[in-house]
């Protein structure tokens, strides 16, 4: 099983990038497509980045301005059951590190390489919210 990582630095500060990741109508400004549902835990969240492709997550943890962990239930292009973590941090110069996990892929699935890429865009996307 393969696990990928990407890691970014935000010019704001921990507070208003968690509320960037758990808001769905700030998530919409950064994020690809459509995105619907609800950003609970136990809730069910859905992205939508083409019209054709779409992902659904359960949320499973919450800690405020730390960290967010998702188990996917349905994806169109590879098979469910993976975990998506993102994990917040202040750095020194009062930014703040988002480093995101997504694991459990089967070596040989096909849409690792484009899952891995679309995670780089859309992170950069959120990043330039910020004006970096």
């Amino acid at each position: 099983m393969i696990t990928f990582h990407h890691a970014i630095k935000i010019a704001a500060p921990r507070p208003a990038v968690y509320d960037a990741l758990t808001d769905i109508a700030q998530m919409a400004d950064w994020h690809a497509g459509k995105v619907e549902g609800e950003i609970a835990e136990g809730a069910v969240l859905t992205l939508r980045p083409k019209s054709d492709t779409h992902f659904s997550w359960r949320i499973e943890t919450l800690e405020a301005n730390a960290r967010i962990v998702q188990t996917s239930l349905l994806e169109t292009d590879s098979q469910a059951g993976k975990t998506l973590t993102f994990t917040l941090a202040d750095l020194d110069d009062g930014r703040t590190l988002v480093a995101l996990s997504h694991g459990e892929w089967a070596s040989d699935d096909a849409h690792l390489p484009f899952c891995n890429t679309y995670w780089g865009e859309v992170l950069f996307q959120l990043k330039t919210l910020y004006g970096n």
